[in-house]
């Protein structure tokens, strides 16, 4: 299933909620600050601090991702299967895309906070974010695509 390329920059701006289960169908869903198209089925994001989302991965590899974008008023879910890279050209490109995105998405999300107490907390949340390197780079194959919103 092709992306278009409005989803793709729509993946890349907005917080998307990945969503696995285990083997036996337990669901989990997770936020995930940092989702990137690389290509019109594919979708690269990166885990830094997955424990049970990783495990699921592992043992059931069908993911779906949902996400909102308010000022396009557009919702849609992708389905498909994960495959987790720790090394290789796909964990190399995860950690290129991040030296190239995360910077200016950092800047651009603190200029829309304007309490000083939020803003002071994810500022010491993107800190701590700068510091960790990721473990893995998973690469979704994206199989179906779905519009959230009702049709008019």
């Amino acid at each position: 299933m092709k992306l278009t390329d409005e989803i793709k920059q729509m993946l890349d701006e907005n917080i998307v909620y990945l969503a696995t289960s285990t083997r036996n169908g337990e669901p989990n869903v997770v936020p995930i600050g940092s989702a990137y198209a690389i290509s019109d089925n594919e979708i690269l994001i990166h885990d830094m601090m997955f424990v049970k989302t990783r495990a699921n991965l592992e043992a059931n590899p069908r993911v779906a991702i949902s996400f909102t974008d308010t000022k396009r008023w557009e919702s849609y879910q992708l389905k498909g299967s994960a495959k987790i890279f720790t090394d290789g050209d796909i964990f190399e490109k995860v950690l290129e895309i991040m030296k190239i995105k995360e910077g200016r998405r950092q800047k651009d999300h603190m200029e829309t906070i304007s309490n000083p107490k939020v803003k002071e907390r994810v500022q010491r949340m993107m800190e701590l974010h700068k510091s960790m390197r990721p473990k893995a780079a998973v690469l979704i194959a994206v199989e179906e695509v779905y519009s959230n919103m009702p049709e008019m």
